[in-house]
């Protein structure tokens, strides 16, 4: 059975990062040409209930609720947050802290384990260069959301995840005051192509001028090299429980670098653990064994990383 469970609840994002897939969607007009859907709490009650009974789950699970999205724009949160704990599983969820999601209908949050605050640095400046949000009300909105998860019992571990950007290194600083003063932990990570279809491209030598010209003013490529001479200790180092990955439309896809549109059938069609991993083994063999997916396995893990001593801040 799989302890873990990575999915999304809603097809949507409010962020417009240039580096992500979902950023790039929204930035190129591609993202509206899908109409909004939220995940409910009977649609997530079918969901849970058929990984139960066919024992493709552990009955305390852990739920990351994000992959591409953003999971406090979807109206019914807290209604699934309430459902996860009445029913013995567990949460981890991340969030751009764009918007607050609504807790007036949610319960006691102690079966959460994990918050993180993504930021793409700690200025207006650098929002406007990523995320396109107010900084200011980013900020009012992290302590609003530790206000009120914590006033409901909140004990888990929560933290930043700074995106570390060429034009962003001066900010980190100011970021970790503003954790402290949130009684946050911080944990600075480089940033990456995040499945937006550059990452694939770039290893293999083919990605074009342009993109790499626009990408190398922004992004750090020389800590590639250390993770690649070094990459059996990593591969190591980033061993993680066994996982499916879901799409918002309960659909098995490959992994967490790709959305619902690399589907490759619904998990209510699989009746059994031996029966997904069967699929996830097939996914495995067609790769076969060109370097590049460990490459990119490597590159995409590196967030497991933490920066901090670059900047002589403890992790």
């Amino acid at each position: 059975m799989y302890p873990e469970i990575y999915m999304d609840i809603l097809n949507k994002c409010n962020a417009r990062c240039k580096y992500c897939l979902t950023g790039q969607a929204n930035r190129t007009g591609y993202s509206s040409r899908f109409p909004a859907y939220y995940m409910d709490v009977p649609t997530f009650d079918r969901l849970a209930r058929h990984m139960l009974d066919h024992q493709i789950m552990t009955p305390d699970a852990l739920f990351h609720i994000y992959n591409w999205y953003e999971p406090t724009l979807n109206p019914h949160l807290a209604g699934i947050l309430n459902y996860m704990r009445e029913h013995g599983l567990r949460v981890d969820m991340s969030t751009n802290a764009g918007r607050c999601m609504d807790f007036s209908g949610l319960g006691d949050c102690g079966h959460m384990e994990s918050i993180l605050f993504s930021m793409p640095g700690f200025s207006q400046s650098s929002y406007d260069r990523i995320h396109g949000f107010d900084f200011e009300q980013v900020k009012q909105n992290i302590r609003t959301t530790m206000k009120e998860l914590r006033r409901r019992g909140f004990k888990g571990d929560a933290y930043i995840n700074f995106h570390l950007y060429q034009f962003n290194l001066g900010e980190i600083y100011g970021a970790k005051a503003f954790a402290d003063s949130v009684g946050l932990r911080l944990h600075s990570i480089f940033a990456y192509f995040n499945g937006s279809g550059e990452f694939e491209p770039y290893l293999r030598g083919t990605l074009s001028a342009e993109e790499m010209k626009d990408a190398t003013r922004e992004i750090f490529f020389g800590h590639l090299y250390e993770l690649e001479k070094h990459a059996e200790k990593y591969l190591e180092q980033f061993v993680e429980p066994e996982s499916i990955t879901l799409s918002e439309f309960c659909n098995v896809i490959p992994g967490r670098g790709c959305n619902d549109e690399s589907k490759v059938c619904s998990i209510f069609d699989l009746h059994s653990y031996e029966e997904v991993k069967a699929v996830y083994d097939s996914l495995a063999a067609k790769r076969g064994n060109d370097p590049i997916y460990r490459q990119i396995h490597l590159w995409a893990h590196s967030y497991k990383l933490s920066m901090n001593h670059l900047f002589g801040i403890p992790d």
